[in-house]
């Protein structure tokens, strides 16, 4: 395929609401896979999966070397871990969700059978009390599904253990912007479904492991198990970046803005001092020289907090070179939203990457 922005747009604007609308969470991926599945067919990639449910397609190239990419296909969300006489449902978190995101909103329950529709509130439900602080713990919190007893619920084919989805439908926002539950990291498993398509027929390649991670919001483990299988010479996770250029925000606390580029990462996590990622500096200076040699607007993400699949993945086999690329995202882990325009830009840089970089 040829590289066009316009069809890529057009592509990405009719592939998030699957991507996004697919239930998720980390360690029930299979909805987002099986889609995956559906898109690659016919391409000249090599489908498989592995014990953590990761979805992987290989690309023979003939250049030398191997390059891991990946982009992780959970959502954050909850779990069910108690259902009471009355038929309420109570539940745990799967990954970092605050307990504001909970109030009032409708969720989707995945079971064995299909899903089933919920609302969840608090026990302070704005009447006849009102809330007059914020819940601190997701304890606080439980799901009306319609039923009246333990009884009902276990008959709609709900039970303990089952994970529910935050339903945030897709929106279209202006003329650049989309708004969803799951961009993160949806939005990139839609740019690394590109690349791949891209780059069907093309052998003038390293040799390219697509990796449609698992579970990387509770900690990156479909990745890590992954990248210790295959040894790749080279690491890119895509996620997203926070843009913070919002009211009330200074400019000198920004990280990435919205619609102004793709994003290079140079650094994540590192405020701890455990994990995180000081990404390799070959690999960012290429691909710098790459984004300028083609004219991809970037921005860079020098950042404190937060971590991806990169960042699990750079100590693996005794080191591998390792780096991200990402979009800028807003109200991440929430409603959240990202531009079209710097989703068209990562396809580019990540496509060019690929086809120039020296292993």
């Amino acid at each position: 395929m040829k590289l066009d922005r316009s069809m890529i747009e057009a592509d990405f604007r009719a592939l998030i609401g699957p991507l996004c609308d697919a239930v998720g969470p980390s360690g029930f991926e299979d909805e987002v896979a099986d889609l995956l599945r559906e898109q690659m067919a016919g391409y000249d990639v090599e489908l498989s999966d592995d014990v953590m449910g990761n979805l992987i397609a290989y690309k023979k190239g003939n250049k030398k070397g191997s390059m891991l990419i990946a982009a992780h296909m959970d959502e954050i969300g909850l779990i069910i871990r108690h259902i009471d006489k009355n038929g309420f449902l109570w539940v745990e978190t799967l990954g970092g969700i605050a307990p504001q995101q909970f109030f009032g909103k409708r969720v989707i329950i995945k079971t064995e059978t299909g899903h089933v529709d919920g609302i969840v509130q608090s026990l302070h439900p704005g009447r006849p009390d009102r809330c007059s602080e914020m819940p601190k713990s997701a304890q606080e919190f439980y799901i009306e599904v319609g039923a009246e007893s333990r009884e009902e619920v276990l008959e709609m084919g709900i039970e303990e253990g089952n994970p529910i989805s935050i339903c945030y439908p897709v929106i279209f926002l202006g003329k650049h912007r989309v708004g969803a539950k799951a961009l993160d990291d949806r939005a990139l498993v839609f740019i690394l479904l590109e690349v791949v398509k891209l780059l069907n027929g093309d052998k003038d390649v390293p040799d390219v492991y697509a990796l449609f991670s698992t579970q990387e919001e509770v900690g990156a483990r479909g990745a890590i198990t992954a990248a210790t299988r295959i040894k790749p010479d080279i690491a890119i996770a895509l996620d997203m970046s926070l843009a913070v250029d919002i009211p009330g925000v200074s400019e000198s606390r920004y990280i990435n803005e919205l619609g102004r580029g793709t994003s290079i990462k140079v650094m994540d996590k590192l405020s701890s001092g455990v994990g995180g990622i000081l990404a390799n500096r070959d690999l960012v200076r290429d691909m710098k020289k790459i984004a300028k040699a083609h004219e991809i607007p970037y921005q860079i993400e020098a950042y404190a907090a937060g971590a991806t699949d990169a960042s699990f993945m750079q100590t693996l086999n005794g080191g591998i070179k390792s780096g991200g690329i990402q979009i800028p995202m807003r109200y991440v882990h929430s409603y959240e939203v990202c531009d079209v325009r710097d989703v068209v830009d990562t396809v580019e840089l990540l496509y060019w990457y690929v086809k120039e970089a020296e292993i």
